[in-house]
């Protein structure tokens, strides 16, 4: 099977993964936060930054080196599993002492409970964290998208019924840990068919052929980035409380979700695809447009609805109880969209072997992102956002002219034309849209109208201005469900 054939069939599989178990994650969500208040949300949101936080010195980064690395000795992956369920342990260990510190930062004594019970993951993942990275090098995504959806729906089926029965926050905690069970020992049923562990070790071959340099400058670049992207949840917590912080996470939830949902199809295949031509520059130059194009012209008409039809998503995924959080939704989304646009080029990143040059730009943004957030703080939840928000939109084109163009040569025009023409398609759809729809003081019917307007008006416009060239790769994309590497 050529790599196209792969790349194609992995894009299909991850397609429907991201799908599946996005709208699974929504769907929890949108029960809960009938049964959750606000505050558990905010306290649910510290535990899971915490854990996420730890989850970046798993393999201390190790596991895409083995991607990019196209010869891997069985000795070194042996090495590698047996270094995941160590440093799992150690991060359990780690967190459990940790964990009254960390409530008595936010004055909140229930999170070591939560904290403790959350971490426990660490004891599970790791025995399949390695056979999730060599069905990834494999391209193998039909086994992993099984055991996403699976595991997915064993967390939202138990979150349900845990919530009916008035577990309240440990809906979530326990549904967490019953999911990474699931996901896990799939995951060692289909990894034991490519790779079965042995108790050897070769740490003197991945020190020489670079694999702890990759993996440290990857978990840093990871870790900073992380921080970065969770700095608003740590400082509203702190200064506005666990309730403050639950209205902003529901919103903020929302808001990225769409991005989540929709990268993924591509970004999960284009980094080992993009690994596999990474010597050929031109070949790469083009994918990478391809898939930045594509990627705008699916994610611009879906923030530009979020961004008008606010009231009535909030309304009827959430409830009333929820409608403060609409200005950080309109907010977000711009924040989002930007996110969506600059995600691939961590795949490019990789896939060039230039992990440093990562850890590098998100060591910088640690210093600017938090001063942009906390200056904004003092305009509170709605200064938090926007502070945010201009951050992600300024730092546009430093990272176009720092990675992309000497990566791929990729020129301005070609990038920024590639985001810009999508852009200003949704904007001006949105427009219309906002302006022609009626009134109905009705939910259903505003969501619906808007929707359909916004969308009647996007492709028509979209129409007019793409050729034919660009309107068949569209095509092709939806079609498909987001395969790449067709054009190149």
């Amino acid at each position: 099977m050529s790599l196209k054939q792969k790349a194609f069939g992995a894009a299909k599989w991850t397609s429907f993964s991201a799908m599946a178990t996005s709208v699974m994650q929504l769907l929890q969500i949108v029960i809960l936060s009938r049964f959750i208040d606000k505050a558990d949300f905010g306290l649910m949101a510290i535990a899971l930054f915490v854990i996420g936080l730890s989850q970046m010195f798993m393999d201390m980064g190790i596991s895409n080196a083995i991607i990019h690395n196209q010869k891997v000795t069985s000795k070194q992956i042996n090495t590698l599993f047996w270094l995941n369920i160590f440093a799992g342990i150690t991060i359990y260990v780690t967190l459990y002492i940790c964990t009254p510190f960390i409530a008595d930062f936010y004055h909140s004594p229930e999170l070591v409970s939560i904290i403790r019970w959350t971490s426990a993951t660490y004891l599970i993942v790791p025995f399949g964290q390695q056979f999730e990275t060599l069905l990834v090098k494999e391209l193998n995504f039909k086994s992993l998208s099984i055991r996403d959806v699976i595991g997915k729906t064993g967390g939202l089926l138990a979150s349900v019924l845990l919530a009916f029965w008035h577990y309240g926050i440990y809906a979530l905690v326990y549904a967490n840990l019953f999911q990474a069970l699931v996901s896990t020992a799939l995951l060692v049923v289909y990894g034991l068919k490519i790779f079965r562990p042995k108790l050897e070790f070769d740490w003197y071959s991945l020190k020489n052929e670079g694999f702890f340099s990759f993996g440290l400058f990857q978990m840093g670049e990871k870790t900073v980035n992380y921080f970065n992207s969770q700095f608003d949840t740590l400082l509203i917590g702190k200064l506005l409380g666990m309730e403050a912080l639950g209205i902003y996470n529901i919103a903020k939830t929302l808001a990225f979700k769409p991005y989540q949902i929709i990268n993924p199809i591509v970004t999960k295949v284009a980094f080992p695809v993009l690994a596999k031509m990474q010597d050929d520059i031109d070949k790469l130059r083009r994918a990478y447009i391809q898939i930045l194009r594509l990627l705008t012209y699916a994610n611009a008409p879906v923030y530009a609805a979020m961004i008008i039809l606010a009231k009535p998503l909030i309304i009827l995924f959430f409830g009333e109880a929820w409608t403060e959080s609409i200005p950080f939704l309109r907010i977000l989304a711009i924040t989002a969209l930007c996110n969506s646009i600059g995600n691939p080029v961590g795949a490019l990143l990789m896939a060039r072997g230039r992990a440093d040059w990562g850890f590098y730009w998100n060591l910088g943004m640690l210093l600017f992102m938090p001063l942009c957030i906390w200056i904004g703080s003092f305009w509170g939840l709605e200064g938090i956002a926007w502070g945010l928000t201009l951050f992600k939109i300024a730092v546009m084109l430093p990272a176009w002219g720092l990675f992309v163009y000497p990566l791929c040569k990729a020129k301005f025009l070609e990038y920024f034309g590639s985001v810009g023409k999508p852009i200003l398609l949704a904007t001006a759809s949105a427009v219309v849209a906002y302006l022609v729809s009626p009134s109905m003081n009705n939910n259903y019917l505003d969501l619906g109208i808007g929707l359909f307007i916004l969308g009647a008006v996007y492709v028509g416009l979209g129409m007019l201005a793409t050729n034919n060239q660009e309107r068949a790769s569209l095509m092709h994309f939806f079609a498909n469900k987001g395969q790449v590497g067709q054009q190149s």
